[in-house]
């Protein structure tokens, strides 16, 4: 900003005196021109002189001619004596030679109007001369003007010394010079110098006023600026600690649902502890009721399935106690379609139940993805549940499985409904340990908890958002590939 200003100021200051030298030049060009109308006058009066002095009545017929001339201020020492101020000329005829005596009072008079005492001084050069002569008729030394007159040059900056040996104002002064041809009287040169005091002074003033305005510019400029950065700086200082009370708020949300996992995990422990008793004595008996002779092929199968159930029920629930403890999942390679397909079979019976149809679309040429089978079963199961349950009898639920859109490097398992749906709000808190939208006695707020567990010590990602044209879209999106996933984990 005062960089800028400073700028301005330097460019205004540069166009001030660009604008002062123009009018000074300007000024120049007006001495120039009266010098050249005095000049004027004064041929015109020495041509009148010229023809008085070579009419018959004044010296006969016969032409004269002008043999000599000078400028005699003081009398002459040769006879006749001229008066002062006098322009003597030996003119000769065909019988003689005479001296005439021209006072240059008559002649000076045009020049002696355009004078003004102290500001402005008109003089002549008489040819022949290097000496001029001011319309009080006395001798000026002025070597510069003579030599400019001499030169022809139309104009002459005279600086403050030369004004003031002319008696004129210690100030820049400005002469317009002019050359005249006056016939046999020779060639007269005239030169007008005007003091510029007052252009200088308005130039002054004008500087005076360009200073005072780019001062007053840049002193408002400085104070709305300065204001401008108080406020900028208020508002700094308000965003920072708006973001320190947004951090500290984050803090406390991970902080809450740090105890919130730190519960449900101590939770999970415990209901494992306890579901592992019963769930011995029933896989116990199911063994002990298919080694028994004389059961028909219904109930064998029936007895196969408690007994394969509860031996799945017994590796979740000691890879639950597993990701409670800080632990990672038992990795292994399973192929995408079988995974979708087993987390269908466990589902379909409640989908059936519900009225809920499924429809999957799953790719036969996926690769394989490098995950806890069991685990991720469950998870997948759990939103094939949630889905069955925002939806209405007759309501539509399809899977598919394929490779993520924006991370090629993953396999995605969509789930979409067109159930009731969720809010923004409530999908930006779905998977927070305890929290449902379910009525109270309808859910534990767990299911979404457990499953985006699991996914994140498989390194994935799980995402809930409402879908545009209704419902509820969840995806599980798993990396490719243990070598992937090794990585991930360093």
């Amino acid at each position: 900003m005062g960089l800028a200003v400073a700028l301005i100021a330097v460019l205004a200051w540069l166009d001030d005196r660009r604008e002062a030298e123009a009018a000074l030049e300007d000024f120049s060009q007006e001495q120039a021109t009266l010098a050249t109308s005095v000049g004027g006058q004064l041929r015109s009066h020495l041509l009148v002189l010229q023809r008085e002095l070579e009419s018959p009545s004044s010296r006969g017929s016969e032409e004269l001619e002008v043999v000599s001339r000078h400028v005699a201020l003081d009398a002459p020492a040769a006879a006749p004596p001229a008066r002062e101020g006098a322009f003597n000329l030996r003119l000769r005829d065909a019988r003689e030679a005479t001296d005439v005596a021209v006072m240059m009072g008559p002649l000076l008079l045009e020049a002696a109007r355009v004078a003004h005492p102290g500001e402005s001084l008109v003089m002549v050069m008489p040819p022949g001369s290097n000496t001029l002569l001011s319309t009080g008729r006395q001798h000026v030394d002025a070597p510069a003007l003579a030599t400019a007159l001499g030169s022809g040059a139309g104009t002459l900056r005279l600086d403050r010394k030369q004004a003031a040996a002319l008696g004129l104002p210690a100030r820049t002064a400005v002469a317009g010079l002019s050359i005249v041809d006056a016939g046999r009287f020779g060639r007269w040169g005239v030169a007008v110098v005007t003091s510029a005091s007052r252009e200088r002074d308005r130039q002054r003033r004008a500087s005076l006023r360009l200073v005072l305005g780019v001062t007053l510019a840049g002193g408002l400029v400085f104070v709305f600026g300065a204001i401008a950065l108080s406020k900028q700086r208020r508002e700094l200082e308000l965003a920072r600690e708006l973001e320190l009370a947004a951090v500290g708020r984050e803090r406390d949300e991970r902080l809450v649902r740090a105890d919130r996992v730190a519960v449900m995990g101590t939770l999970a422990t415990g209901v494992a502890h306890e579901i592992s008793t019963p769930l011995a004595v029933i896989a116990g008996r199911a063994e002990q009721l298919l080694a028994k002779n004389g059961l028909d092929d219904r109930a064998r199968r029936h007895l196969e399935v408690i007994q394969e159930q509860t031996t799945r029920i017994g590796g979740v629930i000691r890879g639950f106690m597993d990701l409670a403890r800080g632990g990672a999942p038992v990795l292994a390679t399973s192929a995408p379609k079988q995974i979708a397909r087993a987390a269908v079979r466990l589902a379909e019976h409640r989908l059936l139940a519900s009225g809920v149809m499924l429809k999957t679309d799953v790719a036969d040429t996926l690769p394989e993805v490098h995950c806890d089978h069991r685990l991720l079963e469950h998870a997948l199961v759990n939103l094939l549940l949630n889905a069955c349950a925002a939806c209405e009898r007759d309501g539509h639920i399809e899977l598919a499985v394929r490779l993520c859109e924006t991370h090629r490097e993953h396999v995605a398992f969509v789930v979409d409904d067109d159930g009731v749906g969720i809010t923004p709000e409530a999908a930006a808190r779905a998977m927070e340990p305890f929290f449902t939208t379910k009525p109270v006695g309808e859910g534990t707020g767990l299911g979404l908890a457990i499953t985006h567990e699991i996914v994140k010590a498989h390194h994935g990602t799980l995402t809930i958002a409402p879908r545009a044209a209704g419902g509820t879209r969840a995806v599980i999106s798993i990396p490719i590939g243990a070598r992937r996933l090794e990585m991930a984990a360093q």
